[in-house]
């Protein structure tokens, strides 16, 4: 059959038009027996008919496109359905070459494809490619395209052409590429070193920073090639970690060493993920490795430094109690004699007429020695000072150590100041200030130690005392703040200096030149009253201004 010929089907319908209507677009694929029509029956002819045109209505419908095509790529025919796929009726693609319809990059691809038809046996397989169509009605971008050489037209040969929409798959593929290649290029230029595994545990990736690492090829890394590179002792830690994670799919951590390019070993912290695809099925690991090597010299360094620090407080600990023990030993040895002492001046003053007890009651009583007299004051009240240094040195050792047991009792605040001020006044006879008390009316019990803290007032007072001017007021006040009760003791005449006031509370610190009246002391006195108060659960503080000086202790309610 040939362009110019009349197809079989133009033949039968010209000649049956009384028999069936039809307009048929040179679809020549014909039984041969329908030749016979003239010979046959009017009822055996509509039959024949009635099956092409089912035939007919099938080709047109096909949800695919068909072409027909002669030997030069001319379209001789197109189903409907493929015609409206296009954006074309049928009879604007006859007599057209089908080339037309593609993409200009594919039109020689598609001519050298249909030439190779013609060079294959007439048993080969069917030929398939797949290409991009270029029609600007049609949704359709990309066809697979499927051809044949038709059988029994030797002469003039023809070509079955049929193309099924591709475009949504290539358009996942395309998505699926793009997305590839943009987990590609960020793999590659993140600063740090990324690998991936199937579900078998094989790697099959490694980042371009994983290959400047390690100076070594994909192909050298794959499977477990890797583990060449990790250090010997560290290999079979690495792979017991992550295959225990393999087989149960989970995440892991491991640290290792691995050989750089330079050769030296590097620590590398690696965080492995399970993969699983959206049916849930595990496909493999991605992992992340970042060189830790400063992080583990920073550690190691630290814990050197630890070391060494807990060595030193240690070794602190160990000459601060030797040191306890032999202050504690020596200050007990120290007071046994300074008793024997304390009693000898009590005998030697019964034996001159002047016991203490008189001294205190009476300080005008004059002596027939005179010198005897001065002599034996000196003795008592240098005696009583080494005592003194003795039992707050004691005080405090004990305090630094936690040892001082606090006896809780609930004080009567009025009460236990009046009865400390009787008390400073009864050992102070020569005190030259005037001493006052203002206490707010109706304060609440406080619970406290009361030794410590008829201790801490009457330090307090007798710091005052020393170094306040004759005839100048010593005012001690109580007062309620909040939850505590607020003691103040206050003194004028007299300034502490600034650059001094950090240092009082400091042992055995006297402030120089403070001591007008040369009765010395032994710097232990402002050290013990902090240590007692914070025992005690409170602050003390001091302010120093306007030829006035005011320590303030504030202890909680309820000792606790």
């Amino acid at each position: 059959m040939n362009r110019q010929q009349p197809s079989s089907w133009h033949q039968i319908c010209q000649e049956q038009d009384n028999i069936v209507s039809l307009t048929p677009h040179h679809l020549e694929l014909v039984p041969e027996r329908v030749l016979d029509n003239k010979l046959r029956p009017n009822e055996v002819l509509q039959h024949t008919q009635e099956q092409l045109l089912w035939y007919r209505q099938l080709y047109e419908q096909l949800p695919s496109i068909y072409f027909v095509l002669d030997s030069s790529g001319i379209v001789l025919s197109v189903n409907r359905f493929g015609a409206d796929l296009l954006g074309f009726t049928p009879s604007e693609l006859i007599n057209k070459p089908v080339f037309d319809l593609f993409a200009s990059c594919d039109r020689t691809s598609l001519a050298d494809a249909l030439i190779s038809l013609f060079k294959m046996p007439a048993t080969a397989p069917t030929s398939n490619w797949e290409f991009r169509l270029d029609c600007r009605q049609s949704k359709i971008k990309w066809v697979k395209v499927v051809a044949k050489i038709l059988p029994g037209n030797e002469q003039n040969p023809l070509i079955l052409l049929v193309c099924e929409d591709i475009t949504d798959r290539k358009r996942s593929e395309d998505a699926y590429q793009e997305s590839e290649e943009r987990f590609q290029n960020m793999a590659n230029t993140t600063p740090v070193m990324l690998w991936m595994s199937g579900c078998d545990g094989l790697c099959n990736f490694f980042n371009q920073f994983w290959m400047q690492f390690t100076g070594r090829t994909i192909e050298q890394e794959k499977g477990i090639g890797w583990i060449d590179s990790v250090y010997p002792d560290d290999k079979l830690k690495c792979l017991q970690t992550y295959y225990s994670a393999l087989n149960t799919r989970t995440k892991f951590q491991i640290e290792y060493r691995l050989r750089r390019a330079d050769g030296e070993y590097r620590w590398i912290l690696d965080t492995g993920t399970p993969r699983f695809i959206p049916s849930g099925e595990f496909a493999g690991y991605i992992g992340c490795s970042i060189d830790i090597t400063e992080r583990k010299t920073v550690e190691a360094a630290l814990k050197s430094s630890q070391e060494a620090a807990k060595a030193q407080i240690d070794e602190m600990d160990r000459l601060n109690r030797l040191k306890d023990e032999f202050l504690s030993t020596v200050s007990h040895e120290l007071r046994t004699p300074l008793t024997n002492m304390k009693m000898a001046i009590q005998m030697l003053g019964i034996a001159l007429g002047l016991e203490q007890s008189l001294l205190v009651e009476n300080p005008k009583l004059k002596t027939p020695d005179s010198k005897a007299s001065r002599y034996f004051q000196i003795l008592n009240n240098e005696c009583d000072r080494e005592i003194n240094l003795i039992n707050n040195f004691l005080d405090l050792q004990k305090l630094d150590i936690d040892s001082k047991p606090l006896v809780l009792e609930t004080v009567i605040i009025r009460e236990s100041l009046m009865r400390i001020v009787e008390l400073f006044k009864a050992r102070n006879r020569n005190c030259r200030s005037n001493l006052q008390i203002h206490v707010t009316p109706n304060l609440p019990p406080l619970v406290c130690d009361p030794f410590s803290l008829e201790r801490i007032i009457m330090e307090l007072l007798t710091n005052a005392a020393k170094f306040s001017p004759a005839d100048q007021e010593i005012i001690i006040t109580a007062q309620l703040k909040s939850q505590n009760i607020e003691f103040q003791v206050i003194n004028t005449g007299v300034e502490i200096p600034e650059l001094e006031r950090d240092r009082i509370f400091d042992k055995f610190y006297r402030i120089p030149s403070n001591d007008p009246w040369k009765q010395g002391g032994t710097g232990l006195g402002l050290a013990l009253i902090q240590k007692l108060t914070r025992y005690l659960g409170g602050t003390i503080e001091v302010e120093s201004n306007s030829n006035l000086t005011c320590f303030t202790v504030l202890l909680p309610l309820r000792g606790e």
